[in-house]
């Protein structure tokens, strides 16, 4: 699956059975903290997260879809 956007993301989060909620609990986030990172860092955006925390957020998400959500930017 191509992810291009947030809505993206989320599909492929619900095809393997989560929501944003959940893998956010599952994995010690605050739910709003991994949707604010969904919105701010999709792919379409063009933006890559600078903080470490915005960054662990986006790799785990990334590990969990089977999607490089970083644009090949790993530091």
């Amino acid at each position: 699956m191509k992810i291009d956007n947030a809505n993206h993301i989320h599909a492929a989060l619900r095809a393997q059975g989560m929501t944003c909620r959940s893998w956010a609990l599952a994995h010690g986030y605050h739910p709003r903290t991994v949707l604010h990172c969904i919105q701010m860092f999709a792919p379409d955006t063009g933006r890559h997260p600078k903080r470490p925390h915005a960054k662990a957020i986006i790799q785990e998400l990334s590990e969990t879809i089977g999607c490089d959500l970083m644009g090949g930017e790993h530091e």
